[in-house]
């Protein structure tokens, strides 16, 4: 009898703790373009160009344009359409045939007057890490890490309505931080735009010394799912 009002209490204590944990979304997407066919779900910024989307080996291959997002021109971009404030969205990606400057990776698109990129870049035979956020004319390198010879990478991006929160691991098992982003820096009152955003996937061919689609990014796969907080 004496034990009833602890076990209530403990119970209620218990319940009040699993309430607290966010739990994923039943609406997760995985993409892993084996099938070869982009849904119609899949956006671009401005008038794409066709020729610098294929696949290759059951991966997605995306070809790097000389245009960048907030230019005009066709950049090579693809992602959701989304309004959540809580989400994770994660993809593999393998950079090849890669000049000076030329990167793949995630991109959050608010706006062309603001954006953030996390991408493997390459600088001088070697890849770099980097995350940036575009704000109208400006660019801000938030996370600029060599990472020698690496080739392959998984990169992810965790939103918890307040932060937007970059991670990268070498053997998709282990994340490292790269660092966070606010998210007010990206609000439509900031940078304009509506209340949604695309997420997805670039690629940008920075070198001027071969023709655009030279240089590619190859992806695995793309997922994406809301989490609940």
């Amino acid at each position: 009898m004496k034990l009833r009002p602890f076990i209530s209490l403990l119970t209620i204590i218990v319940c009040i703790g699993l309430y607290a944990q966010p739990t994923a979304s039943t609406e997760k997407k995985h993409y892993t373009f084996e099938d070869q066919v982009l849904g119609s779900e899949w956006q671009h910024v401005g008038k794409p160009d066709s020729t610098m989307y294929c696949f290759a080996e059951g991966r997605l291959r995306l070809k790097g344009s000389i245009y960048e997002l907030h230019e005009d021109g066709p950049s090579t971009f693809m992602g959701l359409k989304r309004n959540a404030s809580h989400f994770v969205a994660e993809t593999r990606l393998s950079l090849f045939d890669t000049e000076n400057g030329d990167e793949a990776g995630l991109c959050l698109f608010r706006s062309r007057e603001g954006y953030v990129q996390c991408c493997l870049n390459n600088f001088q035979g070697s890849r770099r890490l980097k995350l940036r956020l575009q704000l109208y004319s400006h660019r801000l390198m938030i996370v600029d890490r060599p990472v020698g010879s690496m080739s392959e990478v998984w990169l992810r991006v965790t939103s918890d309505g307040e932060f937007l929160r970059f991670t990268y691991s070498t053997d998709g098992k282990r994340y490292q931080k790269m660092d966070d982003v606010e998210w007010k820096l990206l609000s439509p009152q900031l940078v304009g735009g509506e209340d949604h955003f695309l997420i997805g996937l670039f690629s940008f061919m920075g070198s001027t010394k071969y023709n655009a689609g030279t240089t590619f990014g190859d992806f695995d796969y793309f997922d994406y799912y809301e989490t609940h907080p």
